[in-house]
């Protein structure tokens, strides 16, 4: 059943997380389960035929990624509730639905003492995530989460049901799995099948200083990075902390400096770096320490609710901390239009199953978001390109695409033969382009 613009159900869909783009799709498909699928998109070509005009298929479950208008030229397939969530803790895997959040499937795999490698914000969902690689707190030690993929159940542009797996029966389906594997998939996804890994003694928490110790901050951090152990992920930025909790009052309408931080090994490994912040300048507020996947969640102090934003990100090379303090330097005034930029450390994360992206195509990431409606597009375009005026000497060649916030396209996301071989299976998957291409194909 496909729902028009008076229906119940179209307005929840059409608002995505990311809330930069208007959504006025000409119908709303609510998936609830695999089986609707077919049905759906046979309901969206009898539409077509109807008004004398193709339509064209965007799936989206939680709009994390949203970033290309989508119009009366379209049908949303709203999957977010696929959300089933099946753990087997003997053999480490979960099969979810495309449309589980991390916080979700967290939640359950930590009764056995298993994470998944989610993400930062525990809302986004498993698919488009695990789609464009997925960064996430346990990726030095385990890796990127496209390469903890097992399988992807997904429906081709003709509506038949297929099994993406390396050792599918048919070739088509064996060329699938490897563009889930962070070429943003093809077809439209409704379970995944993904390894969990342990996590003895997880440790997190999010550190947050005053701005004007930002110089002192990024000498101690640069001084430990490079030989921190590999257990440890974390992120080191600035942050415009707006007057809301759970920011401390100390902060309201100021800058500061954010450490987000995390091993799941326990303390021991991220002592050094620790010890020389703490001792560079005393934090306002320190939750470092044990805890479990809904404390690991919110160590990134993402906004709760719907954001219109835009972002910019890039791979950057070992170089990176000989730049790091004029990087974050250019948002760190006042009146800097980025209100979050952030440099995220992932040297040495290991290779997972064979696939279009499931290695770190540098050793660290820098990351930037801009509200919009705050500030004039051009301000925010000119405090991105002082930003990479610094950056530039560190570049590693490519952008992590899941990072773009806004963004209808990531073109210089993947190299171009990766992105030649994604499109081939894209166009094999689905020969009449009836479903819309994943933004980091260009």
């Amino acid at each position: 059943m496909l729902l028009d613009q008076q229906a119940d159900g179209y307005a929840a869909a059409t608002q995505p997380h990311n809330s930069s783009v208007e959504q006025r799709p000409a119908r709303v498909a609510v998936i609830s389960r695999p089986e609707d699928l077919a049905p759906a998109l046979e309901a969206v070509d009898a539409l077509a035929q109807s008004s004398g005009a193709a339509l064209e298929v965007v799936p989206q479950a939680t709009g994390h990624g949203a970033g290309a208008p989508v119009g009366d030229g379209a049908v949303l397939f709203d999957t977010a509730r696929l959300n089933h969530i099946a753990i087997d803790p003997q053999t480490r895997v979960a099969t979810v639905g495309a449309g589980a959040t991390w916080s979700a499937i967290n939640a359950a795999a930590e009764q056995h003492g298993l994470l998944g490698l989610a993400g930062s914000a525990p809302s986004v969902s498993v698919s488009g995530y695990t789609f464009g690689g997925g960064i996430g707190w346990l990726v030095r030690r385990n890796g990127l989460a496209s390469g903890a993929l097992r399988a992807v159940h997904y429906v081709d542009g003709e509506g038949r049901y297929r099994v993406a797996a390396d050792d599918a029966a048919e070739e088509i389906d064996r060329e699938a799995i490897w563009a889930f594997r962070g070429a943003g998939g093809v077809g439209i996804a409704h379970t995944l099948e993904f390894d969990l890994v342990p996590a003895p003694d997880l440790h997190a928490g999010a550190l947050l200083w005053d701005a004007e110790a930002l110089p002192e901050l990024m000498a101690a951090w640069s001084s430990r990075i490079a030989s921190l152990g590999t257990s440890v992920s974390s992120s080191i930025g600035v942050l415009h902390v707006p007057p809301l909790p759970p920011f401390p009052e100390e902060l309201h309408g100021k800058v500061a400096v954010h450490l987000a931080i995390a091993d799941p090994d326990g303390p021991a490994t991220a002592a050094p770096l620790l010890e020389a912040m703490r001792a560079a300048a005393t934090p306002v507020s320190d939750t470092w320490g044990p805890t479990d996947a809904a404390g690991l969640s919110r160590i990134h102090l993402d906004p709760p609710t719907a954001t219109p934003a835009i972002g910019d990100a890039r791979w950057l090379d070992a170089s990176t901390p000989e730049v790091a303090a004029a990087l974050l330097a250019t948002a760190a005034g006042d009146d800097a239009p980025i209100v979050m930029m952030e440099i995220r450390h992932v040297a040495g994360a290991p290779t997972g199953r064979a696939g279009a992206v499931v290695t770190p195509p540098g050793q660290f990431i820098y990351h930037a978001v801009a509200p919009l409606g705050r500030f004039p597009r051009e301000r925010i375009e000119a405090g991105f390109a002082r930003a990479r005026s610094v950056w530039s000497t560190a570049d590693a060649g490519s952008t992590p695409g899941s990072w773009i916030e806004g963004a209808a396209t990531v073109p210089d996301a993947l190299p171009k033969e990766i992105r030649d071989r994604a499109r081939a299976i894209a166009e094999a998957v689905d020969p009449r382009a009836r479903i819309r291409r994943s933004r980091l194909l260009g």
